[in-house]
């Protein structure tokens, strides 16, 4: 179930830079120190001034000549990780994924302190389905920086490709906790309770994303958690229905409290849901077999 793009859509241009070129801009948005440890002045500047003619090369529409003054400046200057990172993304956008991976992955050797290129590694490779090493990748830049939300973005996406759902939640729970005013990080953990059958989870989280995102104004985004809780409502009242059908003392107490008895129950409707409870008229359906009555009561 896809929302909103990828975190693997693309890799971001972490060459963003101040001026002086001590920092970049994370592809969260946040701010973090992305310069190799021994990193001088004057290399920062040629470092600035290659990336400014590899922009002026693609604006003219010359991304060979923009890689090749690139990949010049990453051979006589190995900790160039902006120019790494650039030279990544132009060949990802010219469909050389392949060699792509393998900027980025020397790029992360020559700078094993810096999470850029990792981030952009763990990214790529989960985008062309390189799932182990994008648990390898994620992994090493959790321990760069371990409150890291790509990191566990990528972590949720790879191990749900595994099949490792129990994993997968965790990380989605690590997100929640972490950054709790995200509604897309309770979506995500919706998606993964309704994988595993934890329905009433899952619709707490979907209430949660609608409480929390109403001020997003993303209409689409919002009306993809309502068509998922209208789905569990249903398959809910259904299993509410059948219940009430098997078994005489759910029925009566349904009658007197509808919503404290599916709620004991452990049943979890969202406002619609319970709304539609209390229109279920217990009359239109079958009486509950007076064997099965008299077996198990």
């Amino acid at each position: 179930m896809s929302v909103k793009p990828g975190i693997a859509d693309t890799i971001s241009d972490a060459a963003m830079s101040d001026p002086a070129g001590t920092t970049v801009v994370c592809r969260t948005g946040r701010s973090c120190e992305m310069l190799a440890l021994g990193s001088s002045r004057p290399e920062r500047a040629r470092e600035t001034r290659s990336l400014r003619r590899a922009d002026a090369l693609v604006a003219a529409g010359q991304t060979e000549a923009a890689l090749a003054h690139l990949r010049r400046l990453t051979q006589t200057l190995p900790g160039a990780t902006r120019a790494s990172l650039k030279m990544a993304r132009l060949l990802k956008e010219t469909k050389r994924v392949a060699e792509a991976l393998t900027v980025l992955r020397t790029a992360a050797t020559a700078a094993p302190t810096n999470p850029a290129p990792r981030e952009a590694l763990a990214e790529l490779a989960l985008e062309v389905g390189a799932i182990p090493e994008a648990i390898v990748s994620a992994k090493a830049l959790m321990l760069l920086l371990p409150r890291s939300i790509p990191a566990r973005d990528i972590l949720s996406a790879a191990y749900l490709q595994s099949g490792l759902l129990p994993d997968a939640l965790r990380m989605a729970q690590e997100l929640c906790r972490l950054d709790p005013g995200e509604p897309l990080h309770h979506f995500k953990r919706g998606v993964l309770l309704q994988q595993m059958g934890l329905v009433a989870g899952a619709t707490e989280a979907y209430l949660r994303v609608l409480s929390d995102g109403e001020a997003s104004g993303d209409e689409e985004f919002l009306q993809e958690t309502r068509d998922a809780l209208e789905m569990l409502d249903n398959y809910q009242l259904r299993q509410i229905a059948i219940l009430a059908v098997e078994d005489a003392p759910f029925r009566a107490n349904l009658r007197r409290d509808p919503f404290e008895t599916v709620m004991d129950k452990g049943f979890r409707l969202s406002p619609a849901g319970v709304a539609a409870l209390s229109r279920l008229s217990l009359d239109d359906l079958p009486s509950p077999p007076a064997w099965r009555h008299h077996f198990y009561h």
